[in-house]
């Protein structure tokens, strides 16, 4: 009998269109100890019909439908807190996976006690056909503080999210506080607190490319405040500070403010492009901080 070790949890939004080939790349893996639920967040197009669907020709698929749409972080945090198995990984409905994804990444974690996730290669595909690597898998085979200075230094499309993680680690690390801005690199960012980040150099996962404009956009729908607009990573930086309490070492503190000030910028920007013009110069100097050498 297989003994199951993975949960893979998908999120669906109105990704009808995407959600088989997602489902069935997560039931085909090389490694057959994966258990799949699937959390669809109010969908209005037919990924109801075809979650339900998955569910009935996979004995190993779960559907659970969302009563109301209740926002990513919650359904993020749904999934991990269903799970009951050592690892876990959430899956994007618009993404895809290696059949070899599982058994490389979990070949991995089980080799290495300090690692509390491993990714691999993530190939980006936009919708007009252009593609590109992920930026933001690189390894954290450091201490903590070293760690957690590199990537707060550069989350990058933090694709690292999308990684095999071992799941008691992950939830010690997933946010209490409801904010969506950054919410995913607060995640990553506190499991660097419980153990160390691989890289499988091969690219086995597919991911469809958001463009940068619908973040910012993003970021101007779903702020509380007009200060969250101008530092659209202060709830991030407050929760790591006074939640995790990650070490406020001066390499950690400096990769905040650097991505605080890089984030305003990035802001302002696509809104206010006057205002990021006559100040951009000055806090540019600011961004061009390195971090001490290790």
């Amino acid at each position: 009998m297989t003994t199951i070790r993975v949960t893979i949890g998908v999120l669906v939004y109105n990704g009808g269109n995407t959600l088989r080939r997602a489902v069935e790349s997560a039931v085909n893996q090389s490694h057959r100890g994966c258990v799949i639920h699937i959390s669809d967040d109010g969908s209005t197009d037919n990924s109801a019909e075809i979650g339900r669907t998955l569910a009935a020709e996979y004995a190993n698929v779960t559907y659970t439908r969302q009563p109301q749409n209740i926002g990513p972080p919650r359904n993020f945090r749904f999934l991990l807190q269903q799970a009951d198995t050592p690892y876990f990984m959430w899956l994007a409905a618009d993404d895809f996976l290696a059949p070899t994804y599982v058994e490389r990444m979990l070949s991995e974690l089980d080799r290495d006690p300090r690692l509390v996730t491993c990714v691999s290669k993530v190939h980006f595909i936009r919708r007009d056909g252009w593609s590109k690597l992920s930026e933001g898998t690189y390894p954290l085979r450091g201490d903590v503080v070293t760690n957690l200075a590199k990537y707060l230094s550069s989350p990058d499309d933090n694709s690292r999210l999308y990684g095999l993680h071992r799941t008691e680690a992950l939830r010690r690390a997933f946010t209490t506080d409801d904010f969506l801005i950054a919410f995913d690199w607060s995640i990553m960012a506190g499991s660097l607190l419980y153990g160390c980040h691989g890289e499988v150099q091969e690219a086995l996962i597919v991911r469809d490319l958001t463009p940068n404009d619908a973040y910012m956009a993003m970021i101007r729908e779903h702020a509380r405040s007009w200060l969250e607009r101008l530092l659209p990573v202060l709830p991030m930086t407050r929760h790591l500070i006074f939640r995790q309490r990650i070490p406020l070492r001066l390499p950690i503190l400096r990769a905040l403010l650097h991505i605080n000030l890089q984030m305003h910028l990035m802001y302002a920007w696509t809104f206010h492009p006057r205002y990021a013009a006559r100040v951009g110069p000055r806090l540019q100097r600011h961004l061009l901080w390195r971090l001490p050498p290790s």
